[in-house]
């Protein structure tokens, strides 16, 4: 059948606000679920503003309203402009149909028009729509700056919609509405535009802008545009013909905060606008548009899919099946190692033995260096086959990654592949810089932009590391060291990288934890992880769209180690130990107001945003954007966030500024990933540790870091106070100024609290003690000063450097192996009473 365009119906969706009671001090539930909640009909009435301040020197301000409320509509609507006026009157009104289970956040921005610059915005508005009551009208009067007085006043209505319920998969955090594919075939009439390409887009779809491909026999285009959608997001297609010559000088953004309009020199002809509410479409029944571009009708056969089906993104805060299932046979290496390590007369059950964990810090080739020497000595010490997870951060992951080529590694003397990282480590490192290299590199990173991958110069990175530590190409992947762990015969290991977010100021960012195992990849923060293999490929809404080849090993070394990834804020930091004062002078400025008796008590803030001058702009840009960055397709794009979101203690909402108060700017709305070397939060692989569901007792922490000793561990236990984390309370006041000791030992009497062991790198009785208890000549290690061989630049050691630097690591933790048995012990009897056991 054939439809005139205009009478396709205009909203896609609609939100109901009645919820089941939770309490919000419960945990999360640690899988998805799903829920059936229904629609409420939202009407936003613009009335009129007061007091706004002029930007012209002549005359009063120009101003309109816009209004983004993504979780409903990917249109942004406006208002009209009211000339001339310091209190514009508007009396607009418009509509939204939101679903309850979302955290729905109305974006309202006052603009004052300029005809000659681009339009000037005044001021931004934030509003939580939990705050409203269901089935009442309320006026709400927004105080824009309490100084001048300027008020944006503006009505709301909340009624429930008749529609039926919708259905939604939720962790708690995360929420995966309605997801449908559709075709759409064109078949034009007789066009006199064929040196035009026909361009069809549809606002907040998957790939949102297409090109109409070549015509088949019938005239109709030879293959549909495929477009992914949200079937409860208010959308609309616009048909336009565009010169074939301007295709070649499209350039396309990654990252929707960059994204830049390129000028059009060619003519374009516009066609109608078709308010377009596709899920209203009959799934599987095919529809005919009748679309008019310039002077001709182009017929769109348009036909819609449901594709909510499983998803491909696992929703979960606990860890993988996989994962749990190694636990299980890992213990049963464990429990026998332990009770030869504590001399105990019969084994310990199952679920009495400790988790041991292995955390290794950043440092580069120092710390590459270094865990090998620690991970020597405890495996000499019998005390390796006891750890059951070994976490990563930077030059510490160069060292994992070696290990784990070998299925077998920690059954067999580690002095093997001490040796041969030894031998790559003293090398000739010019070569990585040779012509044929250079030429290798340019070739791989090229293959990349072939099999569909994003690429940056962090892969060129990612290729400079494999050099130094294999010499020559590394054809393995991630996912291939499940056969390290198949058999529970090696600890489970977990590389680090941290996602960067802008804070809404400009002057801070946030960093969100991203885990990487042989089985999975994900944020614990958002509960969301995907098949290691799929990392790299395309996501939307928790669907699989394009799966791309596996990324390389080294690929990923390049993003765990992107200290490149620094932006001049940073740096300066890291130089002088402080952030320009100034620097918070150049953001936005920001205020909150607490609604009184909001109808949800989990909802948010009202945010006021005044935005910075375009100069203060530019240097704000100019000190904290990061010009070499990483960037991955986002597997969490096209979520949205749960209406409560914010109680889960993996969020900082309450911190006010912090990103995590601006849900509708999360990583869910982002193209892509922007991931780098953890160190930039923290130099030290902590977080995937103190997770609940690893459950781990013992964590022995191996610092390489250069400097302060404890400054990663001062990060550590703050972040765990902020997500409500289990970790040792540290008196560092009483650590300050004191000669470093090889080892610390933090505690708590909580028994959930993990018992910390951490192993400064410091060069104390090694000077004199080759062993414990053997004497011997030469063991001067300089691993403080500016003249020490092992400063985080130096990419290569002599021999004996390299050596030297082994034997300290190794000999510090030989020399406290009570500190770590006793440690083990503790941990046993911990576990024995919670369980009501006996120790023997």
């Amino acid at each position: 059948r054939s439809l005139p365009a205009r009478v396709v119906p205009l909203f896609a969706a609609a939100a109901a606000r009645k919820r089941d009671e939770k309490p919000h001090d419960a945990a999360p539930q640690p899988a998805a679920w799903k829920e059936v909640d229904p629609y409420w009909n939202l009407s936003v009435k613009v009335l009129h503003a007061k007091n706004i301040a002029k930007s012209d020197i002549l005359s009063q301000s120009d101003c309109y309203v816009t209004l983004r409320l993504p979780t409903a509509s990917a249109k942004t609507h406006r208002t009209k402009t009211v000339n001339d006026s310091s209190s514009p009157v508007w009396n607009e009104t418009f509509h939204y149909r939101i679903h309850s289970r979302v955290k729905n956040i109305l974006e309202l921005n006052i603009y004052d028009e300029d005809t000659v610059s681009c339009d000037d915005r005044v001021s931004k508005v934030l509003f939580d729509i939990d705050n409203l009551s269901p089935g009442k009208t309320e006026r709400k009067v927004f105080l824009l700056d309490p100084q001048t007085r300027d008020e944006l006043w503006v009505e709301f209505a909340m009624e429930e919609s008749n529609d039926p319920p919708g259905q939604y998969i939720t962790n708690g955090v995360l929420v995966a509405g309605p997801f449908a594919r559709l075709e759409v075939k064109v078949k034009e009439k007789e066009t006199k535009h064929e040196d035009k390409n026909l361009v069809l887009k549809l606002t907040g779809a998957y790939e949102e802008e297409q090109v109409v491909p070549g015509k088949g026999p019938d005239g109709a285009s030879a293959e549909p545009l495929t477009f992914y959608i949200n079937g409860d997001l208010e959308t609309e297609l616009k048909v336009k013909l565009r010169s074939v010559k301007h295709e070649g000088k499209k350039m396309e953004s990654i990252n929707k905060e960059e994204e830049t309009e390129v000028a059009e020199e060619e003519e374009q002809v516009e066609g109608e606008v078709i308010p377009s509410a596709l899920k209203f479409l009959p799934a599987g029944q095919e529809v005919v548009l009748s679309v008019p571009v310039g002077q001709e009708d182009v017929d769109l056969q348009l036909k819609t899919t449901d594709c909510s089906k499983e998803l491909d993104v696992r929703l979960s805060f606990d860890i993988p099946e996989e994962e749990k299932e190694f636990v299980e046979r890992r213990r049963r290496l464990v429990t026998p190692a332990l009770q030869r390590a504590l001399q105990l007369s019969q084994a310990p059950k199952p679920q009495e033995v400790p988790v041991v964990a292995v955390v290794g810090s950043g440092g580069g080739t120092r710390a590459m260096t270094a865990l090998h020497g620690s991970l020597k000595a405890l495996q000499a010490l019998g005390l390796l086959d006891t750890v059951m997870y070994m976490a990563g951060v930077s030059g510490s992951t160069w060292a994992m990654s070696n290990l784990y080529s070998d299925a077998d590694w920690s059954q067999r003397d580690l002095q093997g592949p001490i040796t041969r990282v030894q031998a790559e480590t003293c090398k000739n490192q010019h070569g990585a810089f040779s012509p044929g290299q250079l030429q290798y590199y340019y070739q791989e990173v090229q293959n990349r932009r072939r099999m569909g991958q994003l690429v940056s110069v962090i892969d060129m990175w990612g290729l400079i590391i494999e050099y130094y530590i294999h010499g020559q190409m590394n054809p393995r992947m991630l996912s291939d060291q499940q056969e390290a762990i198949v058999g529970g015969q090696n600890p489970y290991p977990i590389y680090t990288a941290v996602n960067m977010k802008d804070g809404i100021l400009g002057s801070s960012d946030t960093a969100e934890w991203c885990e990487f195992t042989p089985h999975e990849v994900g944020f614990p923060k958002y509960g969301a992880f995907i098949h290691t293999r799929d990392f790299g490929s395309e996501f939307y809404m928790g669907h699989l769209i394009r799966k791309k080849p596996e990324t390389r090993l080294s690929f990923l070394l390049g993003i765990w180690s992107s200290i490149f990834s620094v932006n001049l804020a940073k740096a300066w930091s890291t130089l002088t130990g402080s952030v320009p004062s100034y620097l918070e002078s150049l953001g936005e400025d920001v205020r909150n107001n607490d609604e009184k008796e909001p109808f949800e008590p989990s909802a948010l803030d009202t945010y006021f945003i005044t935005p910075v001058s375009d100069l203060g702009k530019m240097l704000k840009d100019f000190l904290t954007d990061r010009p070499i960055i990483g960037q991955s397709y986002n597997f969490l794009r096209g979520f949205s966030l749960h209406w409560d979101y914010s109680e889960n203690s993996g969020f900082t909402a309450w911190k006010e500024t912090h990103p995590d108060a601006f849900p509708n700017d999360l990583t869910p709305s982002d193209t892509c990933l922007h991931l780098v070397d953890s160190g930039f939060a923290i130099n030290t692989g902590f977080p995937p540790l103190v997770r609940p569901h690893r459950g781990v007792n013992v964590i022995l922490s191996f610092n390489f870091t250069w400097g302060d000793q404890f400054k990663d561990l001062k990060l550590t236990a703050q972040y765990c106070r902020d997500h409500k984390l289990p970790f040792p309370h540290i008196d560092f006041s009483s650590l300050e100024g004191r000669p470093l000791q090889e080892c610390y030992v933090f505690k708590d009497d909580d028994p959930r609290v993990p018992i910390v062991l951490h192993f400064p790198l410091t060069n104390t009785s090694f000077r004199e003690y080759h062993a414990p208890g053997v004497k011997h000549v030469g063991g001067e290690v300089d691993v403080s000063s500016h003249g020490s061989p092992y400063r985080t630049y130096k990419m290569s050691y002599s021999p004996a450097e390299f050596a030297q630097l082994v034997d300290l690591a190794a000999y510090n933790v030989a020399n406290n192996r009570e500190a770590i048995i006793e440690a083990l012990r503790e941990a046993l009897d911990r576990k024995r009473a919670a369980r009501g056991g006996a120790q023997p």
